[in-house]
């Protein structure tokens, strides 16, 4: 049974840190849109387990994709592995200067990692989505 108020409540979120990530690119924030184009594809990706009752754990996007892949099998395909990967490289160097060698986080952020980040994420919310709507159609018999 799908918990579709559980997805919806987690999924919105998904949107306003994807919009956060968008604006923080756009003001040049650049370190902080990659992190918020992270947080927005985990909570995307959480939606979905909360969805199907299987309730996530912690805030390894890598691991929380592999379990979206293990539940939902081929609604999951490989190349949107790609973009977790990348998008989870910035869950702690976006945010702190000593994940760095030398200097603040901000300085080894530019807007090529940002525009990537926005566009994995929304990679990420596009896949979570597609295999949600699958999900309720074979729920419904659609």
């Amino acid at each position: 049974m799908l918990d579709r108020d559980e997805f919806t409540r987690w999924r919105s979120e998904a949107d306003r840190a994807l919009q956060s990530a968008q604006v923080q690119a756009n003001a040049g924030l650049h370190n902080w849109a990659c992190f918020a184009a992270e947080q927005a594809a985990q909570l995307a990706v959480k939606a979905l387990l909360h969805g199907l009752g299987k309730a996530p754990w912690g805030h390894d996007l890598v691991r929380l994709g592999e379990r979206v892949r293990e539940i939902a099998k081929e609604g999951w395909s490989p190349g949107i592995d790609v973009h977790v990967r990348r998008l989870s490289r910035h869950y702690i160097p976006a945010r702190y200067p000593d994940a760095h060698p030398s200097g603040p986080a901000a300085a080894h952020y530019g807007p090529e990692e940002a525009d990537e980040a926005v566009a994995d994420a929304r990679r990420v919310l596009e896949a979570v989505d597609a295999v949600w709507a699958r999900l309720e159609g074979a729920q419904t018999g659609a």
